[in-house]
């Protein structure tokens, strides 16, 4: 039994030794760069999720896309992910801030909407302003004709006046 536990002891030690220290890459993305790159792959990811069809029918592909962008490739990408993901508090700070930069963003964009809902509501306003001018000039107009059909002594049935 006093066996099995220093076997089991020593067997936990070794297992522990080989814990691989994760070299830094050559071509890292630097946190800067890396934020921005995970804020934009996020946003890609979003809208492939969002609607996967007007993606395809613009033609964007968002990892070419991204790559182009950031003038990174796949590899660059994955190894720097993968540097940054074993340095946890690296990996989580890199992450509050694309967690920051993406509320940035839904802030923004909901600034936008509003400005644009209150647009459309002002066109909307003015449209029916337009319509009601317009049937009241249009009333007014027939009111006139029909003045000057009665003055001048003439048979309003004789001429359409409601054209």
């Amino acid at each position: 039994m006093k066996f099995l536990k220093v076997f089991f002891i020593g067997f936990l030690f070794w297992s522990c030794q080989n814990v691989d220290e994760i070299k830094k890459p050559d071509n890292l993305i630097p946190e800067q760069k890396m934020v921005a790159v995970l804020t934009e792959l996020n946003l890609l990811n979003s809208a492939k999720n969002y609607n996967k069809r007007i993606l395809e029918q613009t033609g964007l592909q968002p990892d070419t896309y991204l790559y182009g962008k950031f003038k990174i490739d796949s590899l660059q990408l994955a190894e720097s992910t993968t540097y940054y993901a074993k340095n946890y508090d690296k990996f989580e700070s890199i992450y509050k801030r694309v967690q920051l930069n993406l509320e940035k963003l839904k802030s923004k964009m909901e600034v936008i909407q509003k400005e644009e809902q209150r647009i459309l509501d002002s066109i909307q306003l003015l449209e029916r302003k337009k319509d009601t001018s317009a049937i009241q000039t249009d009333s007014s107009l027939k009111n006139i004709k029909r003045k000057l059909i009665d003055s001048l002594g003439m048979a309003p049935a004789k001429y359409n006046i409601d054209q």
